[in-house]
């Protein structure tokens, strides 16, 4: 069998689309038999010129290969059939917060996503969210994805000693963190208030890391804690760094709205690092009984707002760090939930959808 894989986010600087394609790439040539994989990595060399590469660029080069299978990394697809196709759909965001996308591609995605659910042959995703979310808003049916869960580089991503880095960063205090990109979605804001609630009765600074899109309240709300001289801002984390700062916080939070999947509280328990999370979207399936899942009470729109799921957060966070022997209990935990997702799983189970496409 021959597949034919469009892999444009290879071109980029970063991201989980980029992590994605790169490990499926790497993983499927690895897989044994006699199936071939053509990857094509160049993509449009400038966001506007991408409808017009989509539609009759690609198809153009991909025919040329006459492959049996055509996949689609980037949640979408031509107009034109080439041979059966199966997509990548991570997440529905585009849709439910239009605001946390680029003013040129809120119009682009919406569209996207519904002409790739409804025109491929198969989907694959990579939560049971996910899935659920893309059958609900994209309207397909639910035998129709395949849910792939992904990984972290356990050999990257494990237990070691703090860095000059770290030891700098922290100033020797013991820390709380968070990384990620930083927008409305992430509910940064949140955590803030909940670290200044419990600031007084703990040794530990806060620490945020990660680049801000879009938002101007996580600012807002380092400002006004009345603890801001313990808020760390890291906006930028150089890559060979961030494991030992994963591995080194004593407690790793993330109260994220709703995501694809996390990478960030996966790679913090490759790390050996407590992890709390809220349950948007599919993070209780990412840290499974290993981390402390805070639920939400407000809608989904309304969750910045969720003063319930703040006190929450606040307690939680407080019984962690009060806790040496649960933060052990957790850290062991973590390692061997992080080590039960791997990328040759998601190599594995992508090659069976795509013979399931081939038929």
């Amino acid at each position: 069998m021959k597949v034919a894989i469009e892999a444009r986010a290879l071109a980029a600087s970063g991201g989980g689309v980029r992590r994605y394609a790169e490990e499926l790439v790497r993983h499927l040539a690895e897989l044994p038999g006699q199936d071939t994989f053509e990857v094509l990595r160049e993509g449009p060399a400038h966001e506007a010129l991408l409808s017009w590469w989509m539609n009759v660029t690609l198809p153009q080069r991909m025919a040329s290969l006459a492959p049996d299978v055509v996949h689609f990394t980037k949640s979408a697809i031509p107009r034109r059939k080439i041979a059966p196709t199966v997509v990548t759909i991570y997440d529905v965001i585009p849709l439910l917060f239009p605001e946390s996308q680029r003013l040129s591609r809120r119009w682009y995605w919406p569209r996207a996503l519904r002409q790739a659910a409804q025109e491929s042959d198969h989907i694959v995703t990579i939560s049971e969210a996910s899935r659920r979310d893309i059958a609900e808003h994209l309207q397909v049916a639910e035998a129709k994805i395949t849910v792939t869960p992904l990984a972290v580089d356990t050999k990257r991503f494990q237990p070691q000693t703090a860095t000059d880095f770290v030891r700098k960063m922290s100033g020797g205090d013991p820390y709380v963190l968070y990384v990620g990109r930083i927008d409305v979605r992430k509910n940064v804001p949140i955590l803030v208030r909940a670290y200044a609630h419990i600031a007084g009765s703990v040794p530990h600074r806060l620490v945020i890391a990660g680049p801000v899109y879009n938002d101007t309240t996580v600012a807002a709300a380092i400002r006004t804690s009345g603890v801001s001289e313990r808020v760390t801002r890291l906006p930028y984390v150089p890559e060979g760094e961030l494991a030992a700062l994963y591995a080194n916080a004593d407690l790793f939070v993330w109260p994220s709205i709703y995501e694809g999947w996390g990478f960030p509280p996966q790679e913090a328990m490759a790390c050996g690092t407590p992890v709390i999370v809220s349950d948007g979207g599919p993070l209780p399936e990412v840290v499974g009984e290993a981390g402390v899942v805070v639920p939400f009470t407000a809608p989904l729109r309304e969750r910045t707002a969720d003063t319930d799921f703040e006190q929450r957060l606040t307690a939680a966070m407080e019984e962690v760090l009060a806790d040496e022997a649960k933060r052990a209990a957790m850290r062991r935990a973590g390692l061997v939930r992080a080590q039960q997702f791997s990328w040759q799983q998601v190599a594995e189970q992508t090659l069976v959808v795509y013979r399931r496409a081939a038929r």
